[in-house]
């Protein structure tokens, strides 16, 4: 008998372990939406300009929404977005203007190495800016025109490659996808976003 009620009073223990009041979940919930600014930007330098000129991301989406792109040298699925991103810009489904890609490993590739793939006569050639921030690079609310706290990486909910975002003309994230592989569906609702 006292086995049994061992037993029941350690299901009934058990059962109780991991609840959580109601106020901790909401508290949670606030430090989460509060994480980082709404409206960002940076200014950084493009590839293949040898770091001589700089693109301001506010100025750049400021005329209407871009489709961030975030890439390393040696990620395939990079290398698919962009071919298949690229296809959508020649065939004029998707504006020039409205593309960018974005370094995401700055620590371990050289600017090279991404030239080697993305430029000119490169394996997948982009005809759109690839800006090369550093983990330094500082970040600005552009709520409060005052730098961030938060670091690049960290203001753009730490993307991995690929990562496709797309920001408004107002500096403000409004779209995310992680599929690694270009889809034809993410494809038609990247250019309903856009257009």
């Amino acid at each position: 008998m006292k086995k049994t009620l061992f037993i029941v009073f350690l299901l009934i223990l058990t059962s109780l372990g991991g609840c959580i009041e109601e106020d901790q979940l909401i508290d949670e919930e606030e430090i989460i939406q509060s994480s980082a600014p709404e409206r960002i930007s940076f200014t950084s330098p493009i590839m293949g300009d040898g770091n001589s000129s700089n693109l301001d991301l506010e100025d750049y989406v400021s005329d209407n929404s871009v489709l961030l792109i975030w890439v390393a040298a040696n990620c395939r699925g990079c290398h698919d977005w962009t071919d298949v991103i690229a296809e959508e810009v020649s065939a004029g489904n998707i504006s020039n203007t409205s593309v960018l890609s974005i370094h995401r490993y700055a620590s371990f590739e050289s600017p090279s190495s991404l030239q080697s793939v993305y430029g000119d006569n490169a394996s997948n050639p982009v005809s759109w800016p690839l800006v090369m921030p550093s983990e330094n690079t500082p970040v600005l609310d552009l709520d409060t025109g005052l730098e961030s706290e938060y670091s690049i990486y960290d203001a753009f909910g730490n993307p991995s490659t690929p990562t496709l975002q797309i920001m408004d003309s107002t500096g403000k994230l409004t779209w995310t996808s992680k599929t690694y592989w270009a889809t034809e569906e993410i494809v038609e609702e990247i250019k309903s976003l856009l257009n």
